[in-house]
């Protein structure tokens, strides 16, 4: 689904390309552990080494063990030693509740849709 100049990644083994604005969504399988997390950590962190902005979209998250917290801490890492922002989109309750108890979500913004990310993250300041 094409959104202003980006495109949404489906499932965790694709990553979404932004067109020219350095904004990418990279979407979280529907269960983030063992199995699934080396290879999100690994998605995020090489798009973080080029982009912007990188969205992670949590929307179909249903799960999340340790090694899935240990996943987003490895991409914000990445992304803060190559300059760019990283928020997580639409955790459903539990993974929210999970994020909360963990205090990851002090750590990495946390918005309801990809478009209040958009909006809080890529906003200009108008100097006064």
């Amino acid at each position: 689904m094409a959104k202003r100049g980006m495109v949404m990644a489906e499932g965790a083994t694709q990553t979404a390309a932004g067109a020219g604005a350095g904004i990418e969504v990279l979407r979280a399988p529907e269960e983030l552990d063992l199995a699934t997390a080396d290879g999100l950590a690994a998605q995020g962190c090489a798009i973080a080494a080029h982009a912007r902005l990188l969205l992670l979209d949590l929307t179909s998250l249903s799960f999340c063990d340790a090694r899935g917290l240990s996943a987003f801490v490895r991409i914000a890492n990445q992304a803060d030693r190559a300059g760019c922002r990283v928020a997580l989109i639409g955790p459903q309750p539990p993974v929210a509740k999970v994020l909360r108890i963990c205090r990851l979500d002090q750590r990495l913004p946390v918005f309801a849709t990809t478009a209040h990310a958009l909006a809080g993250l890529t906003a200009v300041a108008v100097p006064a």
